[in-house]
């Protein structure tokens, strides 16, 4: 956990602390839940905390802000403090400084923030909702400037123009509060929605969707999240959100974040460089033209889109001709790899996030204004079909609702889309714990599109899940064998297969699986699952890793270790026993150097390596495998030891101490060259450069043919050659000398450098 993660955990227990002592609902959302099911905790990269809370919840929250909160919480909520900048909520640590962009002019609390999406109750009646999101547009332009919202939603722009002449003669106050009034008059016990109040994006959810809420880990707390959580993710990522994405598609949030100072610091610095009437004039103006604008552009773009849409199309044809068989034919045959070649220009263009949109906030217009390409009805169901069964069925569903907005669908198109609602219902069911009805339409979805992963996949788990002892494995095994025959390589089914190789007692044989596994899926709920299983094995296999190096069996515990190091590769321990192993099996000096570099990587490039190095002597490996590998290099056990040492340690006292301790291995006339080569490393990090040079000379003096004469050997060459480049760069601009006297002084004549690399070579 990064120490941002740590500072917004904290936060966030201190918000559902009060929720569950005061009975208020809340439900984890956006990224944060899926680390909820996917991480059990944050995923890795995510930077923010997402909830949402019912309106009615949220004002009883603000409400307890004057008893419940610690020091140095606030709430930001602009139906609160006028001063605030954006049209959602926040929970903020007023002693921290995160500035975010709509924040640079504003006045409000910018501190490490845990957002607050507010649920606002909305009839069933969506001109109710178009009139709600329209003022709410409005709303969000008056009080941030950073962003256009209301372009969008093509909202008026002399309606927008209105309220800002409200604002300017008015008040905020008086504007606000009128926006208000219309927006919020709703109460929930009379409505079945919500519209989660997200800037440019209100989105709708059913009330059922969400509550009553349901309980579920993260970082070790039990945290609300959705009723129909699955429901929820398909809706916002799709099927894939249980994916880890690659990491070009991993996203954080921007901020200026300033570590030891409050915000109020920051401001005092910055602010008063920032001519505020200015900006807000000039925002103002730039929401004013992209609204009056909104049509033209937005026609402008669909224009552009047609053509593309008419390049692609040709494109596609000309491809299902060149590759000579009917579409039909590929897709009764289940070629699926094959057509998604054909179709890989068509899918491209097809679902971007421009043609067909998203519910986000960048995308949210052509979702409500797709562009749809014009293909034949056979074509249109292979490309469909192909998506099925290569597990993007929620892109299917979306293409065949942009299908039936814009044109028509057929029989077939639409019992295919009823089939997609069915397997989201049998999802359900498998949420609530209701497996049995899971299962019945799971089966009958197989008996329709036999072969599709994505059913097979739910069809394995829901046997997994009831498959017992030994006795009970042999439907789970035929199953999986007819799954693998289909999808060999496929992580998930060799996931399953361990596991009945597990319970068979073939334990050796599942563990190499596992990893086989874990390398062969990013499918996150598997990986989470299979880090919770072998975790739980961890501790008895780390033990016979070192029993077997205790017994002197290194090839073995090399061997054993590796195959952890693939089960568990994010885990710290296991790499440090992975390195103790390599550095006591190898059998050259590039592997030992290998490891130590790869030690030293660990050490002083992570953001823990601090914490690593601070760690007892007794519990940490890789000063154990360091140790060993100089012993391994040539040094004697104590100059090894002190030279590990070195690296973990800093400061010029504590590296003048060990100085001492080095120089004590004098007496050790054989080691000689070896002391003064680690000598001369200390005054090197304490940038004392001659004397180091001066120690790394005496080394050089009593050095036989060793790994300390190589050593040696790349640090005099290299410092001639980092020299002497920038010698000829010197000397291109001015006169070199000074820096020529200042760098050679230490090898005091040509021919003292010329009888040094003589030897050396």
């Amino acid at each position: 956990m990064t120490e941002k993660q740590e500072h917004l955990l904290k936060l966030f227990r201190e918000i559902d602390e009060i929720c569950k002592k005061h009975n208020l609902r809340y439900v984890m959302a956006g990224g944060t839940l899926i680390g909820v099911l996917r991480n059990e905790g944050f995923i890795p990269w995510d930077d923010d905390v997402d909830i949402y809370m019912p309106r009615d919840d949220w004002n009883k929250f603000v409400a307890l802000s004057g008893t419940e909160f610690p020091p140095d919480r606030a709430v930001q909520c602009v139906d609160v403090d006028r001063s605030y900048t954006n049209s959602f909520p926040r929970y903020a640590d007023t002693s921290s400084c995160a500035v975010h962009k709509h924040q640079v002019i504003g006045n409000d609390k910018a501190g490490e923030i845990i957002d607050v999406l507010t649920l606002d109750p909305i009839p069933a009646d969506d001109k109710e909702y178009e009139k709600y999101r329209t003022h709410m547009m409005i709303y969000s332009d008056l009080v941030n400037i950073s962003v256009v919202f209301g372009n969008r939603w093509e909202v008026p722009a002399s309606l927008y123009l209105k309220y800002l002449l409200s604002y300017v003669f008015l008040g905020k106050e008086r504007t606000l509060k009128k926006l208000e009034k219309i927006m919020f008059s709703y109460k929930e016990e009379d409505c079945d929605r919500y519209a989660m109040r997200w800037g440019g994006c209100p989105f709708l959810f059913d009330k059922d969707m969400m509550f009553p809420v349901k309980y579920m880990d993260f970082e070790g707390e039990k945290v609300m999240v959705p009723r129909r959580t699955n429901d929820y993710l398909v809706w916002h990522y799709g099927d894939e959100w249980s994916y880890i994405p690659p990491h070009g598609e991993r996203e954080s949030h921007d901020a200026i974040c300033v570590d030891g100072i409050d915000y109020k610091e920051f401001r005092s610095d910055y602010m008063p460089k920032v001519n505020t009437r200015k900006a807000r004039f000039n925002a103002a103006v730039r929401k004013f033209y992209y609204m009056a604008t909104a049509k033209k552009s937005h026609r402008l773009t669909h224009e552009r889109d047609l053509l593309l849409a008419k390049s692609t199309v040709m494109d596609l044809k000309a491809r299902i001709k060149e590759n000579g068989r009917s579409l039909r034919e590929l897709t009764e045959q289940h070629e699926f790899d094959v057509l998604n070649e054909i179709f890989s220009n068509y899918y491209q263009v097809q679902l971007s996030a421009g043609f067909i949109g998203r519910e986000d906030f960048p995308n949210i217009y052509p979702f409500y204004h797709p562009t749809l390409l014009e293909v034949e009805d056979e074509v249109f169901m292979a490309a469909m079909m192909t998506l099925f069964y290569t597990e993007r069925i929620s892109k299917a569903y979306r293409m065949f609702q942009v299908r039936e907005k814009l044109a028509s669908v057929t029989p077939e198109m639409k019992k295919v889309m009823e089939d997609v609602l069915l397997f989201r219902k049998g999802t359900c069911h498998y949420e609530m714990n209701e497996k049995k009805e899971a299962e019945e339409i799971c089966r009958e979805l197989l008996e329709r599109y036999p072969g599709n992963p994505s059913f097979l996949k739910f069809l394995c788990r829901l046997v997994m899940d009831r498959t017992g002892k030994k006795s009970d494995l042999r439907e789970a095994e035929k199953l999986l064998k007819d799954a693998l025959g289909l999808f060999p390589e496929d992580g998930y089914f060799l996931k399953y297969q361990a596991d009945l190789l597990w319970k068979k007692g073939q334990r050796t044989e599942a563990l190499g699986l596992y990893a086989d596994a874990r390398e062969k899926t990013n499918n996150g709920i598997i990986h989470l699952e299979l880090d919770k299983f072998l975790k739980k094995h961890k501790e008895e296999s780390l033990k016979y890793c070192q029993d077997l190096l205790d017994a002197g069996q290194k090839t073995e515990a090399l061997r054993w270790i590796e195959l952890w190091s693939r089960l568990l590769p994010e885990d710290e321990v296991v790499h440090e026993y992975l390195c103790l192993a390599r550095v006591k099996a190898v059998h050259t000096q590039r592997e030992l150097e290998e490891v130590i570099e790869e030690i030293r990587e660990k050490l002083d490039d992570s953001e823990d390596g601090e914490e690593k190095k601070q760690r007892p002597k007794e519990n940490d490996l890789y000063r154990k495998a360091m140790t060993e590998a100089w012993k391994r290099l040539g040094y004697p056990e104590q100059l090894a030891r002190l030279r590990t040492e070195l690296i973990y340690t800093d400061g010029d006292s504590e590296l003048e101490w060990l100085a001492e301790e080095i120089r004590g291995c004098k007496i050790l006339k054989e080691c000689r060259a070896e002391v003064y080569k680690v000598l001369g490393d200390v005054r090197r990090k304490q940038g004392r450069t001659s004397e180091s040079f001066e120690n790394y000379f005496k080394a050089l003096k009593y050095v036989k043919h060793s790994y300390v004469k190589t050593e040696l050997a790349r640090i005099f060459l290299a410092d001639l050659y980092r020299g002497s480049r920038r010698c000829t760069a010197y000397a291109a601009r001015t006169d070199a000398m000074e820096f020529m006297n200042s760098w050679l002084n230490k090898y005091k004549s040509q021919e003292d450098i010329q009888a040094l690399i003589e030897k050396l070579m």
